[in-house]
């Protein structure tokens, strides 16, 4: 068995439900009343794992997440 380094770790093929890892410092989405619970707390995890900065608010009936560094 051979350990090696400097090898980088493939792009996950996972098909994902909410495209926070594609937007940009910026961008936001809107998320209707039904979805906004699990859209905030994916946001938030994905920010943990990918050291991202996202910024939630509560507007008329939904939330809009937007990435914010």
């Amino acid at each position: 068995m051979k350990i090696e380094t400097d090898i980088p770790v493939p792009m996950s093929t996972r098909n994902r439900k909410y495209p926070f890892l594609d937007m940009k410092v910026g961008e936001s989405i809107w998320f209707d009343e039904p979805v906004n619970g699990r859209a905030y707390r994916s946001a938030l995890s994905t920010g943990t794992r990918h050291g991202l900065k996202f910024v939630t608010r509560r507007e008329h009936s939904g939330i809009r997440i937007w990435r914010s560094a």
